[in-house]
């Protein structure tokens, strides 16, 4: 589906280049990398390609590429990952947004982001944004070019709804909800079906009006109302795997990408290479992903983990993003980063342990590795359960797990042939 994305976009050389303005204003690698392989090659193929990112390529070969760095977003996200990894259900919508809100407006009163803005004779054929707030659709509308949005997982109600997508709350709950859509309690379907109830109010009632302020306040009080433009989204482009996610109906102007961001691996680091090499017994890649920071575990959880794994035979990479992590043991090496792709593609990997990030666990799936998944927020359930369901993983509960379960799981999967 990439290379049909690849394909649409090329067409365009036939006739002229066009001038693109992408904006991925969400703070997280995670999301980034599904974006950069598209800007990347639009650039390649001739077209003028302007993008707001918190994760610029800053590749110099790049020529038709102006990036605009908007990395000092991810501080707005570690001052409040406290408050969004620990919030119920019925809170989420209106944290969520009103966070989302904070990184908007940040952005749109950066100082490149608004020169480009205010800069009367800039003009774009065409706009790509990252549907997590709709004041990002007036760039459509101060520009007068067409909509496509993007999105590294699959969508919430209302981003169906924007293309008129059905969003049945019974047979495709909403994927924040976490709820198995193949076996959902009478309780389950009331909650799916409140909370889609509720989704769509708030989003209509409270976040459009808004956002709406937001818009008018950067963009002038001539704005179209955000409710009314965000229905001209031409295309829809959703990040979702066949295994990951289940079938549903989608109208013609949803096209379902996966694996983009997947790549054929590189050599690693020579020590990397060296310690796999050596790792005769096996060993286990542990990452809890760009957004759910191992550092933020607490204490408690931090523990059992590093008593388990002090007793296993198994090499153990944990990326841990901090300079300070007392009591490692022997076998397990600590870095605050490590190359994943590369590292899970080598032959000595047994299996991955990860919170059920989707961008993960599709590396998993296409190096074939096994995982044991340990979810903590937002889709993270519903990956991991698809996971098992698949018999290609194990879940374990980060609040009820113990030293014993933890080391019986990793067991599991690294011995099971299966």
């Amino acid at each position: 589906m990439f290379s049909f994305l690849l394909y649409f976009f090329s067409l365009l050389n036939y006739v002229q280049c066009a001038n693109i303005l992408g904006v991925f204003m969400f703070p997280s690698f995670s999301h980034q990398i599904n974006y950069q392989p598209i800007w990347r090659e639009l650039s390649l193929k001739g077209h003028q390609v302007t993008v707001v990112t918190p994760n610029p390529l800053n590749d110099s070969t790049l020529t038709n590429l102006t990036e605009i760095d908007v990395g000092f977003t991810y501080d707005i996200v570690k001052a409040h990952e406290n408050i969004l990894f620990n919030t119920n259900i019925l809170q989420i919508w209106d944290v969520i947004f009103r966070f989302m809100d904070l990184i908007a407006e940040s952005e749109l009163n950066s100082t490149e982001f608004r020169q480009l803005i205010g800069n009367q004779s800039k003009q774009f054929d065409l706009v790509l944004i990252e549907c997590f707030h709709p004041v990002m659709y007036g760039l459509a509308a101060r520009f007068k070019a067409p909509i496509i949005g993007m999105a590294p997982v699959r969508v919430a109600t209302p981003d169906y709804e924007r293309v008129g997508n059905p969003t049945h709350p019974v047979l495709y709950p909403d994927l924040i909800l976490g709820f198995d859509t193949n076996s959902l309690s009478l309780l389950q379907k009331i909650q799916s079906t409140l909370f889609n109830l509720l989704s769509r109010y708030y989003y209509r009632n409270v976040m459009i009006p808004r956002s709406q302020v937001i818009a008018e306040k950067y963009f002038g009080k001539s704005m179209p109302y955000l409710g009314d433009l965000e229905k001209s989204v031409d295309l829809l482009l959703i990040n979702t795997n066949p295994l990951i996610h289940l079938p549903r109906p989608d109208v013609p102007a949803i096209v379902q990408l996966d694996a983009v961001h997947i790549r054929t691996e590189r050599p690693l680091p020579q020590d990397l290479q060296t310690i796999l090499d050596d790792a005769t017994e096996g060993a286990i890649y542990f990452s809890l992903g760009s957004n759910i920071k191992s550092t933020i575990i607490g204490d408690e959880l931090k523990n059992v983990i590093l008593e388990a794994l002090s007793e296993l035979p198994y090499k153990i990479l944990w990326k841990w993003e901090s300079d300070h992590l007392t009591g490692i043991p022997d076998n397990v090496i600590v870095r605050k980063w490590f190359p994943q792709q590369d590292v899970i593609a080598h032959p000595n990997i047994k299996a991955f342990m990860n919170q059920g990030g989707y961008q993960s666990i599709v590396e998993a799936i296409y190096r074939e590795v096994p995982l044991i998944g340990i979810p903590f927020m937002n889709d993270n359930s519903w990956n991991v359960k698809r996971t098992v369901d698949l018999g290609i993983g194990v879940c374990v509960d980060p609040a009820t797990l113990t030293k014993d379960l933890l080391k019986e799981s990793i067991n599991e999967v690294v011995k099971n042939e299966k």
